[in-house]
């Protein structure tokens, strides 16, 4: 699995930021969602976040802004402001909708 940091306005020292405070999520997006990511990473991939961060802040922080479908630890959750843990995996789904 790669690694994937994105590009942010600001950039810290690593050794300024206590180990504790950052989680690493393992995510994994599908269908066109994928093109958030670079190809090689094959929609897979290891990002950082900082402790405190919400699937709000993680769809924020890739930029995804439309409906989607999202699992935490294989469990569908719906709450954005769900708080994330080191070592999460989440997994970004297209909203399909019908009728």
């Amino acid at each position: 699995m790669i690694m994937f940091k994105l590009n942010r306005d600001y950039i810290l020292p690593e050794e300024c930021i206590p180990k504790e405070e950052i989680l690493e999520i393992h995510l994994q997006l599908f269908s066109i969602l994928r093109d958030k990511l670079p190809p090689e990473t094959k929609g897979r991939t290891v990002i950082q976040l900082f402790e405190g961060s919400t699937l709000k802040d993680l769809l924020t922080e890739i930029d995804i802004n439309r409906r989607v479908a999202i699992s935490v630890n294989d469990k569908h959750e719906r709450d954005r402001s769900r708080k994330l843990e080191d070592g999460d995996q989440v997994k970004i789904f297209t909203s399909v909708g019908g009728g």
